[in-house]
Order: structure tokens, then sequence, then C-alpha cells
């Protein structure tokens, strides 16, 4: 299969996700709904399994608190307003037996694998099950103990369990967080497809926070930290050591931006530099060298941080004050500019970059000084020129993203009717496909994002590299 990493490439693609009116038994099988007017039917895993015995089973074990008993769970229609493929997303609410208080209840998100060996693969379900789950139980508390103080920690889910067996167990593996939408939080509002500058600074806020965590864990315990980030499993590259997708459909993708750029502004020399640098093993080999963790600016980022797995809390005025973190699934110990670049690439567009990229840049600086700024005699957090330095050298990985991210963004959800059928398809045709999602639009969009790439000199460093 050409997209093995399907679930990675096509994250904001409901496809898969559960229906809940559709989620029930029916003559020994699971039938779910795959879109309005498709019906699939499988084989159901195990006759003695279902999503209440599952959460019965996790408060038995203590999940939801020591002695608590069990008394329902329903699912509800409630929504994050998140988006979901690389997983199979339920919501519902469990109540439970809690002696002296009586009855209380938690509203939960339950993550899923995919009910069939071949989307489990494709969609990398056991590495990013594995990754979630190492995060919420041994890394994060660890994280959050280096903290030392409220104010320091970004918002994040509460997590209450998970499983990860995998194997011909795999339907019974799964990540449960509570829902965060009773406490506030919320997708962003309207229907845009960048952010504005308010929406971007609280987001940049949060990251800053959670890229901080790093600097003071390496400080506190390296050797601690170190042998947690070792055990965090690669989700962008495949068992064979190929990228999610093919880098003649990435060369193509970038080729004709820059076709488009050359139709604007001539040729000017950068262009066809830039062209060359990426023929052949170019790309690959540009994106593995950019990849690798240098110290000592390399954290734990989030590895998919981006509009799709935020939630928002905002005041009275409708003005957003806060952003909580979702879906850690991707989570990699590289350079800070990782989740930087690719976040505010994919989040703005060229109007806001023109005029707010320094503005949001020293707000993410001020915001990650202020992480550490009780001990900023022993933690150093880099400066906005260590930060520009990373921008430009990690611009490449963020326009391989965003060359095939933004033409997803800009097509409409019924573009993918059938799934298994496109991931089948060979690189020719998967280049034809996606050149057309978003059509013009979609070039224009990424080929501005190439300029500003141009601009701000991370041309001639790749050059360099």
């Amino acid at each position: 299969m050409i997209l093995n990493h399907f679930g990675v490439l096509f994250p904001n693609v409901k496809s898969f996700s559960y229906n809940v009116k559709h989620y029930q038994r029916q003559k020994g099988a699971v039938r779910f709904r795959c879109r309005p007017e498709r019906d699939y039917t499988m084989s159901e895993p195990s006759r003695d399994w279902s999503i209440e015995r599952a959460v019965e089973d996790m408060t038995a074990i203590g999940a939801f608190g020591p002695g608590r008993g069990f008394v329902s769970f329903t699912l509800d229609n409630r929504h994050t307003g998140q988006d979901q493929f690389a997983s199979v997303v339920l919501y519902g609410t469990v109540t439970l037996r809690d002696e002296p208080d009586g009855l209380r209840s938690h509203q939960l998100v339950i993550k899923l694998k995919h009910r069939t060996p071949e989307m489990i693969a494709l969609c990398t379900n056991d590495a990013q099950f594995h990754n979630e789950k190492l995060f919420y139980e041994r890394i994060k508390p660890f994280l959050l103990d280096c903290a030392q103080g409220q104010d320091r920690l970004p918002s994040l889910c509460r997590y209450f369990y998970g499983r990860n067996e995998c194997g011909d167990q795999a339907f019974r593996d799964a990540i449960v967080l509570e829902n965060e939408c009773p406490r506030g939080y919320r997708c962003m509002s309207g229907d845009r497809k960048f952010m504005d500058f308010d929406h971007l600074v609280v987001a940049l806020r949060t990251l800053a926070k959670f890229h901080g965590l790093s600097y003071r864990a390496k400080h506190k315990a390296s050797d601690e930290f170190a042998d947690m980030v070792a055990d965090v499993k690669d989700t962008h590259w495949k068992d064979d050591g190929s990228y999610a997708l093919p880098f003649q459909v990435i060369e193509s993708l970038i080729s004709v931006c820059l076709d488009r750029m050359e139709e604007r502004h001539g040729g000017d020399g950068r262009t066809s530099r830039f062209r060359a640098k990426l023929s052949g093993c170019g790309a690959e080999r540009l994106l593995r060298t950019v990849l690798v963790p240098r110290e000592p600016l390399a954290v734990l980022c989030h590895g998919d941080f981006n509009v799709n797995n935020l939630l928002f809390r905002y005041d009275d005025h409708g003005t957003p004050v806060d952003a909580l973190v979702m879906d850690v699934a991707d989570v990699r110990y590289v350079s800070p500019a990782f989740d930087l670049s690719f976040f505010l690439y994919m989040n703005t567009d060229r109007g806001t970059r023109e005029a707010h990229w320094d503005a949001l840049l020293d707000e993410y600086c001020a915001a990650l000084s202020e992480c550490v700024a009780d001990v900023v005699d022993v933690v150093r957090v880099p400066d906005r020129g260590q930060v520009d330095a990373e921008m430009r050298r990690l611009a490449f990985y963020a326009l391989v993203r965003v060359s095939f991210f933004m033409r997803v963004m800009c097509i409409e959800r019924t573009a993918f009717d059938d799934v298994m059928s496109f991931v089948h398809k060979d690189v020719e045709e998967i280049t034809r496909v996606m050149l057309s999602f978003g059509g013009d639009r979609a070039t224009d969009l990424i080929a501005d994002v190439v300029q500003h790439i141009f601009d701000i000199g991370a041309a001639e460093t790749v050059d360099e590299l």
C-alpha cells in the first residue's frame, strides 16, 4: 500500500468515526457507518465484549477512582468538535456509585483502534496508542512534577485509562480521557480555515508551556527524561524506513507551487536551486537531516500541534483565554520548531504572516522564558535569534506537511468516499488526486508559504544542509 500512514496524512477526515446511532450489536456483528450512505459490517472480535462491559471493567480496576462502583454507561452525541480518522472515537457518560457521596458521573472520550488489522496498520494505531499511554502514564506526571507551579502548566486532558496489548486482542485496546467541553473548552469559533491573532497568541502560549516542561525536566533529571523520550515510537516513518507519503508525490506537490511562484515573480534562481535540491533523494535526505534532535534545544514536541488538536476556552466577551492540547499520539523529541513551524504555516494566511510574524514569535519566546523564570540562572531556553535559526532549519519539514495538509483542508469531506481504494493507487494517481484537492486556491496558499520560507532565508539554510 502506498499510504501506509494514511491516518497521519489525513487526521481531519471524519471517514471512519463511529456514528453513535449505528454502534450496536446486530446478529453477532458490530455494524457501524463509515459514511451516511454506506454501511460496513465486520465480524465481532469477541462475543463477550461491548463498550459498556469495557467501561465496567475499567471501573472495577479503579480507573475512575478507588472504591467506585459501576452503575451505567451511555453513549451520547456530545462532541468536542474535532474530526478524527486515525482512531475510532466514542463519546459517552459513565455513572458511578461513590459512597458515601452517592452517584457521580464523568463525560468521556474513548479512543479505540480500528476494527481490522489493515486499518490498524494503515493508521499506525499500535504506535499511536503506545505513545498516548506512555505520555499520560509516565511522561506527563514527570513533566508536571518538574513544573513546580500551576501557572507553568499547559492545559491537558484528564486521563483515566489506557490499554495497548495489540495483536488479536487489539479490539480491547483503548485510551479514555475526560470530555473537556463541560469545563468550557470548545473548538475555535466560526468556520475559519485560519486562526486570527488572538487565537494564535493563546495557542502559542500553550505550546511554549508544553515545550518549557522539557527544559525544566532536562535540568532536574536529564537521564530519567531521556529514558522516557527514548521509549516514544515514531509515527511518521514506516517500519521499512520510508516516509508516510512517497517523496515523488511530495516533490510534485512542492514543484507545482514553485511553478506558481515563478508565474508570479519570474525565476530568480532560488526556485530552480530549491527544486534541484529536492530532486532524486534530496527531499528525503533533507527531511531526515532536520529531524535529528540537536542539544540543548531539543524538546518533547506535540507532533501535530494544529487547530484540529486544540480546544479553546473563552471569556464572557468571546475572547480566547486558554487553549487545551489534545491528541498526543505523535509526540516526538526534536527541535521546538518542529511544532512551531508547522503550526504557524498551517494556521496563518499570508496577510497574518506579513503583519504579525515577529509579534507571534515574540509571544512564544516570552511565554517560554516565563516557564523558567524561577530557575533562569540554571535553565536556558532558546532566545529569539535561536528560534529564528531553528525556524529556518525546520521550514522544509513544515513545507512537506503543509504541501498536502493544506490541500486536504481545502476540500469537502465527501472527497473521501472510499478511503481504502484511494490508498491503493500508484504514485502517479496519488499525485494527480492530491493536486486536484483545493485546486488553484490550495496551490496559491502553499505558494504563499514557500514565498515566506524564501523571505526568511530558509532556502539558503536548505542549501547549507
